[in-house]
Formats: structure tokens, sequence, C-alpha cells
């Protein structure tokens, strides 16, 4: 058994119908216009829209400087057909000691419901544990986000269990499931 991780950093990753690649500074605008001004996206997180692209601009700023280290795990998901950026996913919070990472992720509501981010996150979950030797990699959903559920459970995360009242955002408490994918467990692209 390993007993540390591949510091590895960020890589483009491929996948049928999109690249994963390094977040650039001079993306922010179109992140912004893309997904990170809809309340219909951030609805379901902890945190808000971002209020101006200004704002935007610095967050992803600090996000492309984050790529210093070689434990900092965030693509930009490009639609391949156009080279529109359409979402973004991670693997953060890395501890490296227990092996274990967690995902989040958000995507264009242009681009919703079309199976795209259930391509992504298999790719990204075989790049944890495939390449990064990750042991574990866990997911919060809030309460009523049956679509990122319906995800997780499609690339073979496992509902653990419920954290309640976990989230303080507009004036009232969210619960949160919690799932999580283990390596050697059986994903869904491996079943015969």
């Amino acid at each position: 058994m390993s007993t540390g991780i591949s510091q590895i950093g960020t890589r483009a990753i491929e996948t049928e119908r999109c690249i994963l690649r390094r977040i650039e500074p001079e993306d922010y605008e179109e992140m912004y216009e893309s997904w990170g001004k809809y309340e219909e996206v951030c609805r379901y997180f902890p945190f808000d829209p971002a209020e101006s692209v200004e704002q935007y601009r610095k967050m992803v700023q600090r996000w492309a400087e984050n790529y210093q280290s070689d434990v900092y795990f965030h693509w930009v998901i490009e639609w391949k057909e156009n080279g529109k950026l359409i979402g973004t996913i991670n693997l953060g919070n890395v501890d490296e000691t227990s092996l274990y990472s967690d995902t989040c992720y958000m995507l264009s509501p242009e681009y919703q419901g079309r199976g795209i981010m259930t391509e992504v996150l298999q790719s990204v979950l075989r790049y944890a544990f495939d390449k990064i030797g990750l042991n574990r990699v866990q997911a919060e959903v809030f309460a009523g986000n049956d679509a990122s559920a319906r995800v997780l459970t499609k690339c073979g995360m496992q509902l653990e269990g419920i954290a309640r009242k976990k989230y303080y955002k507009g004036g009232r408490f969210y619960d949160t499931a919690q799932y999580a994918a283990v390596r050697g467990e059986e994903r869904p692209e491996e079943r015969k």
C-alpha cells in the first residue's frame, strides 16, 4: 500500500466530449458569463454567485496561482466541439496522510442534463485513484440537488449519510448528503 500521493498537479484530461485543463487567468470573463454569475448554478453550494466579473477575475487569479502546488487539482471544462468553457471540477482539500480529497463541480446551465458531468467526473475519479494514488474521493450534495446525486451514483459513489443542517444560506439551514468512492471498488465504467 502506498503511503503517499503522486504530486503530479493538474494535468490535462481528455474525455469523449471535453478537455479538462488548468484554469488560465484570462479565462475569468468566459467562466463568469458561462456559470459564475448564475443563481441556478450556485443555489446548491454554501456560497452565492459572483457579484461582478471583477470579483470573479480575482477568484480565477487565485486559482491560477494555486497551480504552484503539485497537490492542487482544479480543471476548467472545455467543450471540444466549439472550445467553449462550460464548467469546472476539482479535487480539493487533499489530505496527503489519509489519501483522500473532496470533489466539487459546476456546469453551465446551457450544458446541463446531457450526461457531461458524469463523463467528466468518471475521468477525474480515474485520475484521482490511478494517477494521484488517492484512496477516497468524497462529495457533499445539498438537499434537493437530485441531479448531482444522480451524477455521483452513476460514477460509483455511495451515499454514506446525511449531515443535518450543515450549511446556512439564504436564511435557512441545509442538510447535505455525503457520497464517497473508494479505490478498488467497482466503478460503473468497468462493469461488464
